[in-house]
């Protein structure tokens, strides 16, 4: 999804073509992790007096005092959907905490006009009612459509999430992020932010990746009195930092179609494998599979 983030909305300062992919695939009721390098750059609006760190479990937001430079404000790719029934912050901190945010496309069709970058920010002090931030498109070009514009929320445009939808029934949100400040002194870590049935939660430990056994075969061969003796070495690769196993490898070896040898190896196994082929017993075919496939053809003449 391509979307023009025009100008500055909510302090977001970012007059540029953003191609956002999701950090990671989301599905009803499942929890996603957010790791350093998925927030997305232009969307930032952490300023000098403002920090977020990874943590093993969270993020550590905190402002240094309470100027207009007091701001972090980050955010990250959703999967493209409606409006949500629900959204929410988990903070660990002083208060207020930070505000947990929706970022929008009003009528879904992801182009550029005037109603494709829409902030709606959820504080507790407000309860379910979630105000637009001022630099919003909709706050901007069509006030009319604010399901309630009325004082006493964090703008003059704002309701429920369930007026949300009424309004804007086909809303696509494509990011959701958190803001403290500015103008806020505030230290404490975000756990994690709901988005409906999804939940992302945020750590700074690399992701562990499972991946299938991979190797290979050596074949050498040595003469032996009344006899070749054909050696097969077969080795797999070891696993890498913050990999798991997956599927192991199957290795077969076969001579003149008959079987010889058969084995399933894991990540850094080894097997050894000798055929000993008496002279005058004719050509052998040696052939060795891996993973169901041949992999290599030896052929060995003994004689008659």
């Amino acid at each position: 999804m391509k979307v023009i983030i025009p100008g500055v909305v909510a302090g977001i300062a970012a007059a540029a073509l953003v191609s956002l992919a999701p950090a990671a695939n989301a599905d009803a009721g499942q929890t996603v992790m957010i790791r350093p390098g998925h927030f997305v750059a232009a969307m930032s609006d952490t300023r000098s007096a403002g920090h977020v760190d990874f943590l093993k479990e969270g993020l550590h937001v905190y402002t240094d005092d309470n100027t207009s430079n007091a701001k972090a404000a980050e955010y990250f790719v959703v999967p493209a959907q409606s409006l949500p029934d629900t959204a929410s912050l988990t903070w660990f901190g002083t208060s207020p905490q930070p505000g947990s945010q929706l970022v929008f496309d009003a009528d879904g069709d992801q182009n550029t006009t005037d109603d494709a970058y829409n902030v709606l920010v959820g504080e507790p002090t407000y309860g379910d009612d979630y105000w637009m931030s001022t630099g919003s498109s909709i706050y901007k070009n069509h006030h009319d459509l604010c399901p309630d514009t009325s004082g006493g929320s964090g703008s003059d445009c704002h309701g429920t999430l369930a007026q949300w939808q009424q309004a804007f029934p086909d809303a696509s949100v494509y990011a959701a992020g958190f803001s403290l400040g500015s103008g806020i002194k505030g230290d404490g870590v975000i756990h994690d932010i709901q988005v409906g049935d999804t939940d992302y939660q945020f750590t700074d430990e690399p992701a562990i990746t499972t991946v299938d056994v991979t190797g290979d075969a050596t074949v050498s061969q040595v003469e032996k009195r009344a006899a070749t003796i054909v050696k097969v070495d077969i080795t797999t690769d070891p696993l890498g930092e913050n990999q798991i196993e997956g599927a192991k490898l199957w290795f077969k070896i076969t001579d003149n179609d008959d079987v010889v040898y058969h084995g399933k190896l894991g990540a850094g196994d080894e097997a050894h494998v000798q055929l000993r082929l008496p002279d005058g017993t004719g050509k052998h075919r040696i052939v060795i599979y891996k993973a169901g496939e041949v992999d290599q053809k030896v052929v060995v003449k003994t004689g008659h």
